[in-house]
């Protein structure tokens, strides 16, 4: 049986749990009552199994060290975005960052004792979490930052929270791989390279394709300006060499070259030949995304099981 990894005087929580855990947990179409389904809910909130699978890939998607500091988040010109869903956190697209707030639930010593400490794995999940608040706050700047975005409960002070973190890290540092999840081997990791890995290093699927690991966006004009906007700039360049053999041809010295009159046919049949192969490409994309999305919500129309909503 494992212990806390924290004294139960540095406790952030006071004894009972009832207020500590979240209403409800979203789980794939339908709902989990964390009083109910105590074991399937925390294994929604702390296990990341989607980064798990991609787990010797993910040295694509993020470096193998801790994630920046908050203050330094803002100075990266990033936007703390809050997130429930574990596989999520710390997770950056753009100038955004995902962050999952502290689960109250972590900072109570009876609740490890009671729920978490009999899983070896749902305890390394735990610790690894907490472990990642270590790096996010390690500054009393980024302490006022994590209330004031609600990453950290606004009833605790400062010294409660060096005093908790200093205890924990003193009783899981010396045997941090033990301790914690392969996932937070790595801090922050990308999102755009996040979502290539998640379509093509696990069993590929027509949800997976379209959505990826994580969607930014519900809308066609956003999908296709992500994934098709270099499009416009090779469109664009083929329109300057056009442009550019065009006024070659108008010259005495060009317009006499056999040579330069066969390089510029080519690339004429090249550039016609690849504009109407990507627009049948693009036209082929937007139906099958219309139809995806059609198909997707017409079986959960009817699949759909009131049973979901009471809990």
């Amino acid at each position: 049986m494992l212990s806390p990894p924290f004294s139960q005087a540095n406790s952030l929580r006071p004894p009972g749990q009832a207020a500590l855990v979240p209403l409800l947990v979203r789980h794939d179409s339908g709902l989990l009552n964390p009083m109910k389904d105590a074991a399937q809910t925390l294994e929604v909130e702390l296990s990341t199994p989607r980064l798990d699978k991609m787990a010797k890939w993910l040295w694509l998607a993020g470096l193998p060290r801790p994630a920046r500091p908050l203050h330094r988040q803002l100075q990266l010109q990033r936007s703390i975005h809050l997130t429930e869903s574990v596989d999520e956190h710390l997770i950056w697209h753009e100038s955004s960052i995902f962050i999952k707030p502290v689960p109250e639930y972590l900072l109570n010593f009876e609740f490890w004792t009671s729920r978490i400490c009999g899983d070896v794995a749902l305890y390394k999940c735990a610790c690894g979490l907490l472990f990642s608040y270590a790096w996010l706050v390690g500054h009393k700047s980024d302490f006022r930052i994590a209330q004031n975005t609600g990453i950290i409960p606004d009833d605790i002070s400062w010294g409660q929270w060096t005093d908790f973190m200093r205890d924990f890290i003193a009783r899981v540092q010396p045997r941090l791989t033990h301790h914690i999840s392969n996932r937070y081997t790595y801090g922050e990791l990308r999102l755009s390279r996040l979502n290539t890995l998640y379509r093509f290093t696990t069993p590929i699927s027509a949800r997976k394709l379209v959505i990826g690991f994580m969607s930014t966006s519900n809308r066609r004009k956003i999908f296709f300006k992500q994934h098709f906007g270099w499009f416009l700039a090779a469109f664009a360049y083929i329109s300057v060499i056009l442009s550019a053999m065009q006024v070659g041809l108008g010259t005495d010295a060009l317009q006499n070259s056999a040579q330069f009159q066969n390089v510029s046919y080519g690339v004429s049949l090249s550039a016609i030949y690849v504009v109407i192969i990507s627009i049948a490409f693009i036209v082929i994309v937007w139906f099958g995304l219309f139809w995806f999305h059609l198909l997707s919500t017409l079986g959960l129309t009817k699949s759909v099981n009131y049973k979901h909503f009471v809990v």
